[in-house]
């Protein structure tokens, strides 16, 4: 543990001994506390978090005390600061909420929790990416992610953040020099908005691939697998088809092909597969 981590932590620890009553105004300190001590974690492995969290929530001798740290840890690992870092959210969720150890009191809380754990755990970073059925406008089938890296970009022609997404994406996707597929999942149900947009959209190159792609039925449950409670949401996914980035923005995409193209294009095949 960074000595940082450890000097917050031992600071919260003092007031989790101290609270043996819970009102708003001790929650709210500890709260500022938990704060701290993510900001100290910060770049910190994921298994190190978890540990550390667990380490904390076992700490916390009052029921109620552990189940607002808890809880709390739970919600700012849902939506957390760096890509990645929800894993720690499945961790928290599987161990000590699906396991009955603890139980979030507010039920519209309790249920966003088990919402974001079913949408997510399937799709977590250094995961393997599962596979789906979509169909182009002809109705010819494809196995989503294929042989090549990928990027899966799920998204809705009448969604305001997804126009400013695909505004951006050509000019990432012309600066790729590696051999790449480019997944555009239409999640919408207008056929005519969808081809309007494939056929607007250019972004293929020598080395990238575009598929317009989209799944009418909603049988291959993409909505479960990866997440897609809204758009835009954008994954990639390398050749041995394991999700190595998602929630990306321009700046992550940009440097996640980046780092792909440097440090796997550039080994050996040897060295690829002992990295």
């Amino acid at each position: 543990m960074r000595k940082i981590t450890f000097i917050v932590y031992s600071a919260l620890l003092l007031p989790l001994s101290l609270f043996a009553q819970v009102d708003s105004s001790s929650m709210s300190k500890l709260s500022d506390m938990l704060e701290q001590y993510y900001d100290a974690m910060l770049f910190e492995d994921n298994a190190v978090k978890e540990s550390e969290c667990d380490y904390l929530i076992e700490s916390c001798k009052d029921s109620l005390v552990r189940q607002f740290v808890a809880t709390k840890i739970l919600e700012h690992y849902m939506d957390p600061p760096l890509m990645g870092e929800e894993s720690v959210a499945i961790y928290v969720y599987e161990k000590w909420f699906m396991t009955g150890k603890i139980k979030i009191a507010d039920s519209w809380k309790d249920f966003e929790a088990n919402a974001f754990y079913q949408f997510n755990h399937q799709s977590m970073i250094d995961m393997q990416a599962p596979e789906i059925t979509l169909y182009d406008s002809n109705g010819k089938e494809y196995i989503v992610p294929g042989e090549s890296i990928s990027v899966l970009y799920f998204y809705d022609t009448s969604c305001a953040k997804c126009k400013l997404t695909s505004a951006w994406l050509p000019s990432v996707l012309a600066g790729v020099h590696i051999p790449l597929v480019f997944y555009a999942v239409y999640c919408g149900t207008d056929e005519v908005q969808w081809h309007e947009f494939a056929h607007s959209f250019y972004g293929g190159s020598e080395t990238v691939k575009v598929l317009h792609l989209w799944d009418p039925q909603m049988d291959s449950d993409y909505q479960m697998k990866y997440g897609v409670t809204s758009t835009p949401k954008l994954f990639f996914i390398d050749d041995a088809h394991i999700i190595r980035g998602r929630r990306l923005d321009k700046t992550a995409l940009e440097q996640i092909l980046t780092i792909y193209k440097s440090y796997y294009y550039g080994q050996s095949e040897e060295e690829k597969e002992k990295s």
